[in-house]
This record gives structure tokens, C-alpha cells and sequence, in this order.
């Protein structure tokens, strides 16, 4: 009894051992399996939701573009006709600044630009460049003779290491333009010896008719850059209209301390004759 106990328990162990191993076998083989069929489905949704996802999309952007597409035929159909805008006039010159040539003055009075035909049969300005000698200053009247008002407290000069215009001469005075600095410019007159000798500049012809202003307006030497105001006038103030400017009037007034030179809108200037 005790032998076949023995053989007995020891095949037991042995049964024991080979379940034990086969049971594990199984598990193992299983688990693969389980763990490919997951990849499996898992890797179908995914191609699944992007598919999807795609679609919606699709769907999404299509139906938004349709959407669109209706909204600006609508809008165009009931869209209010735009504003006509009339372009702002070509000033004399566009050569851009690179030095300033004097202080700026701290009077900044801006007279609005106006669009207005001239009432009278006065002569239009024109300018053109010339290359003076480079290293020289000259005093700038507003008028043709040291009679006659100098801006910036009587210390306006130009240099003539930057450009300068020249519209013609009068009275041994040459009437020039240039710049301050790069957003302001000065029109005035300097002695027509500072030409170069070989500068051919033809004499200015001008109308002096006889004027009022209609409302107070600024009187400037600068109609094409910052339009600072030399002296503010009152409206029935009289003065001569000498010449245009695009759209201003270059005038002379003789109701300060010096006679000056400047442009207002011409708009404002109404004929003596008419009143």
C-alpha cells in the first residue's frame, strides 16, 4: 500500500505538471490571438472614423460654400452703390526731402483745401527743377525784394545742398520753391543772381486783380505740403490775385506790417467786380 501510495501521489505531480504547462500554453495562444483580433477591429474603426470623418468634412465645407455663395449673391444684390471720389490734384512737384533746410515755425492754422474754378482769367504756375551749385544759403522773401515779409521770423533761408524749384523771375527776384523738410515746403523769392549762369528762367507774368476773401481764411507759403498758415484773414479782406496753383490762389495783401505773397483756396477769392 504504502509502494502504490507512492505511485500514486507521484503521478499526480506529474498530471499536475503537464496541466499546469498546457493550461499555460493555451493562455498564451489565446492571448495572441485575442491581442491580434484586437488590432484587427481597432485598426478597422480607425479607418472607419477617419472615413467618417472625412465625409462630414467634406459635407461640412461643401454646405458652408453653398451657404456663402448665397449670402454674397444677396448681399450684392441689396449692397448700397459706393461713393464716387474725385482724386486729390497733382502738386507741382514730388521730389521727396532729404534736408531741412531752416527751423519749422510753431503756427500750424491748416486752411481746408476747397475745390474751386477760378472766377478770372489769371496765369497757372508751373516750376521746374535746376541744379544750383551745392554749399550756398540765400535769404526767402515772400515777395520779390527785401520790402517784402520773411517767413519763419524773418530768418527763412534755403540751402541749396537739396532740390529747388524755380517758376521764373521778377523784378532781379527768382520765385522758388523748395523743402523744409520732408512734409513741408516754402514758396518764396531770392535774388535772381543766386541762379547758376547757365539756368535759363523766363519772367513771371501775373494779373494783380483786385479780390475779397469771402470767409477768414490762412494765408500760406506751403499749398502743396503742410499748408501752415503765415497769417489768418479775415473775411472782405481785399488783396490781388496774381496767379493759380492747382487749386489756389497765390495772392498779394498789403494789410500787415510788410507786403507778403501766399495762396489761399481759391474758392474763397470772390472778384471786387462781383460783389
Amino acid at each position: 500500500m504504502i509502494r502504490e501510495d507512492k505511485w500514486k501521489e507521484a503521478f499526480s505531480s506529474v498530471a499536475m505538471d503537464e496541466a499546469d504547462q498546457l493550461e499555460k500554453s493555451i493562455t498564451f495562444e489565446e492571448r495572441k490571438q485575442a491581442e491580434s483580433l484586437y488590432r484587427h477591429h481597432r485598426d478597422t474603426v480607425l479607418r472607419s472614423i477617419r472615413k467618417q470623418k472625412a465625409s462630414a468634412t467634406r459635407w461640412i465645407f461643401g454646405s458652408g460654400a453653398v451657404a456663402a455663395a448665397i449670402l454674397l449673391t444677396i448681399w450684392g444684390l441689396h449692397r448700397p452703390a459706393p461713393d464716387i471720389i474725385t482724386p486729390a490734384a497733382v502738386p507741382v512737384s514730388t521730389v521727396p526731402s532729404t534736408q531741412t533746410n531752416e527751423s519749422v515755425p510753431t503756427n500750424t492754422s491748416t486752411p481746408a483745401m476747397q475745390t474751386a474754378d477760378p472766377a478770372a482769367n489769371v496765369s497757372e504756375l508751373e516750376a521746374r527743377l535746376v541744379d544750383f551749385p551745392k554749399g550756398k544759403r540765400y535769404a526767402v522773401y515772400t515777395g520779390p525784394g527785401e520790402q517784402y515779409e520773411r517767413a519763419n521770423q524773418q530768418k527763412a533761408v534755403v540751402s541749396t545742398n537739396d532740390w529747388i524749384e524755380v517758376f521764373g523771375m521778377e523784378n532781379g527776384y527768382a520765385m522758388i520753391q523748395y523743402a523744409i523738410t520732408s512734409t513741408q515746403r516754402r514758396i518764396g523769392y531770392i535774388e535772381a543772381a543766386s541762379l547758376p549762369a547757365d539756368a535759363k528762367v523766363a519772367g513771371l507774368e501775373f494779373s494783380h486783380i483786385p479780390v475779397t476773401l469771402t470767409q477768414e481764411t490762412g494765408l500760406t507759403d506751403d499749398p502743396i505740403g503742410e499748408k501752415a498758415a503765415l497769417h489768418v484773414l479775415p473775411a472782405g479782406t481785399e488783396a490781388e490775385w496774381l496767379a493759380t496753383l492747382d487749386d489756389w490762389a497765390y495772392l498779394e495783401w498789403k494789410g500787415g506790417i510788410q507786403p507778403v505773397r501766399g495762396f489761399v483756396p481759391a474758392s474763397v477769392v470772390c472778384l471786387k467786380d462781383a460783389e
